[in-house]
């Protein structure tokens, strides 16, 4: 549900149309595909070196059975993987789709390719499609666990969270594993079910074995939970017991550097930063370190950051990729080209009227274009959930402190800033400064 985003570059085309990738048949496209890119720091670790000794496998395997789609099918899964576990979507995903491109001409209703390709879309944010996709798999089998993980996330991204319910129940029947406890702890959380979110994703992280990228991902979301609930202390142990587990876990980095934000040390945020993006070059991590120079008041280098963003996203946009959303709540949150960001905010609340957080977004560049009373029904409608998101509840009380609805606001606000939920710099003295004023104005009246 997380997106990890990185472009391919042209050195990495270069390299492709070297090895014939453009020129060659589609059987000899399979049998000469690259091989993994060096991790950052991570090039000798076990878990590179059978991801690579894998990739060589299959291939040699190929090269005696061509048409062997098992194969094709088990090598696309391996660079997905590396693109998961690397950042680098955009080197490894095309690979992965001529590959499927390959098997599915050969057999439409591959039922793992087909899931692969899913997957695949959802990262993409290509909700619709991914659904569609999924759905007409999972009528083939329907007793496939990773099938129903793909179709949970659809449904939550389109914001059909009733049966993203279902998708997850199904998913735990079929079998209860790292990915469905992970699943079912988001929907807790999203419904607002802090204990049983903590709980599912403890399961989650128990059931991976130590130093896997899973059980990385899934004790980073744990640690998160607490980070948002403002218990620093839990989450920043959390976040050092992976790098202890799995020394350049970048998101771990980030965790603690949003750790250091949270406590005003935002020169120790950077550096936690600069780190995990050179260990992996997340566009996260790219727009944190906008957040962080933006709050100590460095202009120039706030600004450097959000054009190197704002680059970035023009690049994915160039790939396929579906960044709106993403678009827009960081120039929302940056006060930068609000008018595009409004255009793509409702873009995608239309694409998906459901979702709280394009509910959230959209409300939000309403506010900020000072069409608050026009945000305040979409900023309720996102609130339904009793959402544990401090983001939607600071955007709830600006909104309601806008409307005239000061009790509301006060509620909403204090709710964060008393709770010491996490926040960004900015963001956080906002609504200390809205929530004094608010206070101000209450004494006075007494």
């Amino acid at each position: 549900m997380a997106m990890n985003l990185k472009h391919i570059t042209y050195a990495s085309l270069i390299g492709l149309m070297s090895l014939g990738f453009f020129s060659c048949t589609a059987v000899e496209r399979v049998t000469t595909m690259p091989d993994l890119s060096a991790r950052s720091g991570d090039t000798t670790s076990t878990e590179f070196v059978v991801a690579q000794a894998t990739v060589r496998q299959l291939r040699s395997e190929l090269a005696k059975h061509p048409a062997d789609t098992k194969e094709m099918v088990k090598l696309a899964q391996v660079y997905i993987q590396e693109a998961r576990v690397s950042g680098k979507h955009h080197e490894y995903f095309p690979i992965a789709d001529r590959i499927l491109s390959r098997v599915l001409g050969k057999d439409p209703n591959n039922f793992e390719a087909n899931v692969l390709r899913a997957g695949m879309m959802m990262t993409r944010h290509d909700f619709i499609h991914a659904k569609q996709t999924i759905e007409k798999a999972i009528e083939r089998n329907p007793y496939n666990s990773g099938a129903y993980g793909v179709l949970c996330d659809a449904n939550v991204e389109l914001g059909n969270y009733d049966e993203a319910v279902k998708a997850v129940d199904a998913m735990m029947n079929a079998r209860p594993d790292l990915r469905s406890y992970a699943r079912a702890s988001y929907l807790r959380e999203l419904h607002g079910d802090r204990t049983g979110a903590i709980e599912s994703m403890k399961l989650a992280a128990d059931a991976g074995a130590a130093g896997q990228e899973n059980r990385a991902w899934a004790l980073y979301n744990l640690g998160n939970i607490y980070l948002n609930w403002g218990k620093l202390d839990t989450a920043e142990y959390i976040f050092k017991g992976i790098l202890e587990e799995r020394p350049n876990y970048s998101f771990a980095m980030s965790g603690l550097a949003m750790i250091e934000s949270a406590k005003g040390n935002y020169s120790q945020a950077i550096v936690w930063l600069v780190k995990a993006s050179q260990v992996q070059p997340e566009h996260i991590f790219i727009e944190q370190l906008a957040d962080m120079y933006q709050a100590m008041g460095q202009k120039d280098e706030a600004e450097q950051f959000e054009k190197k963003v704002l680059d970035a996203f023009e690049l994915h946009r160039a790939d396929g990729w579906s960044v709106d959303r993403e678009y827009a709540v960081f120039c929302l949150n940056h006060n930068i080209h609000l008018s595009e960001a409004k255009s793509l905010a409702k873009k995608d609340y239309t694409a998906r009227p459901n979702n709280i957080d394009a509910l959230d977004t959209y409300a939000w560049a309403l506010y900020k274009q000072s069409s608050a009373n026009e945000a305040l029904p979409l900023i309720e409608q996102a609130l339904r959930m009793n959402s544990l998101s401090a983001n939607v509840h600071f955007h709830a009380g600006m909104i309601y402190s806008k409307t005239g609805n000061a009790e509301k606001a006060r509620a909403e606000l204090s709710k964060i800033i008393e709770g010491k939920h996490f926040l960004s710099p900015i963001a956080r003295q906002e609504a200390k400064n809205t929530l004094e004023m608010l206070s101000g104005k209450t004494a006075e009246l007494k």
